[in-house]
C-alpha cells in the first residue's frame, strides 16, 4: 500500500532547525524515545544514530557559544 508523502514530513522539525541554527540545548524527544525503548528491551540502531548525531551537534554548538 502506498501512502502519499505529507509535505510536512519533508520539512525539518523545529528542534532540527534550532540545532542547525546553533542552539546549545533543546528538548530531546529522540533521547526520550531511546530511554523508553531501552527500558522495554528494545534497542534501535537508527534511534542510537539520531541521538549520537544530535549529541555531537549540540556539543559543537555549546563549544561555539561558550
Amino acid at each position: 500500500m502506498n501512502f502519499p508523502l505529507d509535505r510536512a514530513a519533508l520539512k525539518p522539525s523545529s528542534a532540527a532547525r534550532a540545532v542547525a541554527a546553533g542552539a546549545p540545548a533543546i528538548e530531546r524527544v529522540d533521547r526520550l524515545v531511546q530511554l523508553i525503548g531501552r527500558s522495554l528491551g528494545m534497542d534501535s540502531a537508527a534511534v542510537d544514530w539520531v541521538v549520537a548525531t544530535v549529541d555531537a551537534k549540540l556539543a559543537q554548538n555549546q563549544r561555539l557559544s561558550a
